[in-house]
């Protein structure tokens, strides 16, 4: 049964709208879209009952998405946008030291594989994949990229403050992600991973790394 939509619907007003309510229908109509693509799947849901549990016209909503393509699309580069910001609001808190910084990355990664929405998106950009490669792409770069960019940028900044060369802080980065994502598919397979688990994993990994930073 398709899960009900968390977003309330648009209420229009007279006359022309404002920017804060044009706003409110964006959000409205990216939010009833989400909900019903994650509870049931892609196929199944219409633009006609997206704007109709929406609360708008099928105008609005083709005036802004002229197809269910596009509003997909849209909805999956808004939610990974959204995590990066959300993975990134505690950055300058942490302090210079790399170990600290590796440690943080890694329960950013951990709380991410293990977040329900995102294994949603997930299991659906699977399922769609072939008919939406543009999709899997934007989720690599806005997700998978944006956390190895900033490890290696960290690395490459410590490298210079600490007068530890760094040959490959990109290389290091990946892997560093890999290392924790890959041992939460493999172990994944056997039995559910909390979040405990994936976090002292990923406490595991920083203390490997940090251990072998000689060799970065």
């Amino acid at each position: 049964m398709p899960k009900k939509s968390t977003a309330k619907a648009f209420v229009p007003k007279r006359g022309r709208p404002t920017a804060d309510q044009l706003a409110a229908i964006e959000q409205t109509i990216l939010t009833t879209a989400r909900d019903m693509f994650l509870g049931g799947s892609y196929d199944a849901v219409a633009m006609e009952n997206i704007a109709a549990v929406a609360g708008v016209s099928k105008g609005t909503l083709y005036a802004r998405y002229p197809s269910k393509e596009a509003l997909f699309t849209a909805i999956v580069e808004n939610r990974v946008n959204q995590w990066s910001a959300e993975a990134a609001q505690q950055d300058h808190l942490l302090s210079k030291d790399i170990g600290e910084r590796l440690r943080h990355h890694g329960h950013t990664i951990a709380h991410s594989v293990t977040q329900p929405e995102v294994l949603a998106f997930q299991r659906l950009l699977f399922a769609t994949r072939e008919r939406f490669p543009q999709l899997s792409k934007a989720m690599y770069e806005a997700g998978y990229l944006y956390i190895v960019r900033l490890i290696a940028r960290d690395i490459a900044e410590a490298a210079e403050r600490d007068g530890i060369p760094a040959r490959q802080p990109e290389t290091i980065a990946r892997m560093f992600v890999s290392a924790i994502t890959g041992w939460h598919l493999q172990e994944s397979g056997e039995h559910p991973i909390t979040l405990e688990e994936i976090i002292g994993a990923a406490d595991g990994t920083t203390d490997l790394f940090m251990a072998a930073r000689a060799l970065w």
